[in-house]
């Protein structure tokens, strides 16, 4: 593998993982909303709006069902929506609205 795909690959990785923690963070506390969670060059992050900080207590939970989730070892499928599609899918989520309306017309979402 040359360092381009090895570099591609750590990113559909870090991306992927950022997807399994929203997605445990949202089943674990329902009343969060998602903002933004891109992959980085050391790893990956995600904003939430939560009441409350996590704790060092919900980090373990979160992370261990993230391995819960990794394990079951799930396909990934690359999708790409019209902006109505995403925005009504994300209708319940406004910090994701935001950020989709700032992206510019005819750019993949």
């Amino acid at each position: 593998m040359n360092t381009e795909e090895l570099s591609d690959l750590r990113y559909k990785i870090r991306h992927s993982t950022a997807h399994v923690m929203a997605d445990v963070v949202r089943t674990m506390y329902p009343n969060v909303k998602l903002a933004i969670g891109p992959p980085t060059e050391d790893g990956f992050y995600y904003d939430f709006l939560i009441d409350a900080p996590f704790s060092d207590d919900d980090l373990k939970k979160i992370e261990k069902q993230m391995k819960k989730i990794i394990a079951r070892n799930l396909p990934f499928e690359y999708s790409e929506y019209s902006r109505e599609d995403m925005l009504e899918i994300n209708k319940d989520e406004p910090l994701k609205i935001e950020i989709i309306k700032e992206i510019p017309e005819g750019e993949p979402i």
